[in-house]
C-alpha cells in the first residue's frame, strides 16, 4: 500500500512537468539529419538492393503465375478454334498458284439399333451378390501406417 501511495505522489509531481518549447521540432529534425546522414554513407548499390529486396514480400508467385498460364490457356484455344479461312478468295501466301479445294463431304450413318427380344433378360436371381471389401476397416481410430 504504501508503494502505491509513492507512486501517486511521483505522478502528482510530474504531471506539470512539460518539455520545452521546440523539443519535438528538435528531436525530428535530428532524427532525420541522421537518417540521411546513414543513407549517404552506404554505397549506391547496398540500397538498390534492399529496394529490390523490399518488392519480395510483396510479389505473389501463384497469382500471377495462374493468371498467365489461364491467359495462355485463353489464346491457345482462340488460335485453335477459330474458324479456318476458306478457300473461296486469293491465298495470301501464293497469289500467283490457284489454291486446291477438296470435295470432302461427311455423310451421316444410319443410327445403331439393338433390338430388345433378342437380349436375354435376366430377373438376377440366377446372379451371385458381390460385394466390395475395403482394404481397411472403417474405424475412428488413426491408422499405424503414415
Amino acid at each position: 500500500m504504501e508503494d502505491h501511495s509513492q507512486v501517486s505522489k511521483l505522478l502528482r509531481l510530474k504531471r506539470y512537468e512539460m518539455p520545452p518549447p521546440g523539443y519535438y521540432d528538435r528531436v525530428l529534425t535530428d532524427f532525420r539529419r541522421r537518417q540521411r546522414a546513414d543513407l549517404m554513407a552506404r554505397p549506391a548499390y547496398v540500397e538498390m538492393w534492399e529496394k529490390f529486396l523490399g518488392l519480395w514480400p510483396n510479389f505473389r508467385v501463384p497469382q500471377f503465375a495462374y493468371t498467365a498460364i489461364i491467359a495462355l490457356a485463353l489464346g491457345a484455344s482462340v488460335v485453335i478454334f477459330s474458324p479456318m479461312a476458306t478457300n473461296s478468295g486469293p491465298s495470301l501466301a501464293s497469289n500467283s498458284a490457284p489454291s486446291q479445294v477438296s470435295n470432302f463431304t461427311l455423310t451421316p450413318q444410319r443410327p445403331v439399333t439393338i433390338p430388345s427380344a433378342t437380349m436375354p433378360v435376366s430377373s438376377g436371381a440366377d446372379l451371385s451378390q458381390h460385394y466390395v471389401l475395403q482394404p481397411r476397416p472403417v474405424s475412428n481410430e488413426r491408422p499405424l501406417s503414415f
